[in-house]
């Protein structure tokens, strides 16, 4: 991938976002439409770009199995806005920083995606696209996670991880769009911020790298 791609696509993020309809590309059945609800809190995710053996990748976690309505979930890194984050930017930074042990002083912060309401924990998720200029020393928090996977930005705008699984949530079958890396399935919010992504990505002249 070109530097140029990387400025490319920093000044598609400051253009007029793809929003929703790109989000519902990959939403699962259970999925509706949600407005933000005024007692909704903030929080951020990264979504951090990085080179990986000549391409870039994105990060992603898999959640420790902790009590709560995310854990033992696949998503990006990120976490609850705190009294002590000036910006929700800063908290997908730092959240970022405590589970994978990244250095935030090495990540661009190159603009951010629409944000996305999560009624399950009454969030409202504010995606941040960064970029490291080398693949960054990872360090896993054990209490958070429990280990990192990263998907190639290449595989994803080809469609090859592209599927549809079959979930059984709360006791009722549904099929979900997401994306299959390695033994992992991504589906519901992470891989509707993926979709937006991979569409900004495109304008941003992916396919033609």
């Amino acid at each position: 991938m070109s530097k140029n791609f990387i400025k490319r696509l920093e000044t598609e993020l400051g253009k007029r976002l793809p929003g929703e309809p790109a989000q519902r590309k990959m939403a699962p059945g259970v999925h509706r439409v949600f407005k933000t609800s005024e007692s909704a809190g903030q929080a951020g995710v990264l979504l951090l770009l990085f080179p990986r053996k000549g391409n870039l990748h994105i990060l992603l976690i898999k959640r420790a199995d902790y009590p709560g309505p995310h854990g033992g979930q696949i998503s990006l890194p990120g976490g609850k806005m705190e009294e002590g984050d000036q910006t929700v930017i800063c908290t997908a930074l730092r959240e970022a920083a405590e589970e994978t042990g990244i250095d935030p002083d090495t990540v661009t912060v190159l603009g951010t995606l629409t944000p996305l309401f999560i009624p399950v924990s009454n969030l409202e998720v504010l995606p941040v696209v960064g970029y490291a200029r080398i693949q960054p020393e990872f360090s896993i928090d054990p209490q958070e996670v429990e280990y990192l996977i990263t998907a190639g930005l290449g595989e994803l705008a080809d469609n090859k991880l592209k599927t549809e699984e079959k979930l059984n949530i709360s006791g009722v079958t549904i099929i979900a769009p997401g994306y299959r890396v390695g033994d992992e399935f991504i589906w519901g919010a992470t891989a509707m911020i993926l979709s937006e992504f991979m569409e900004v990505a495109g304008f941003a002249g992916l396919h033609g790298q």
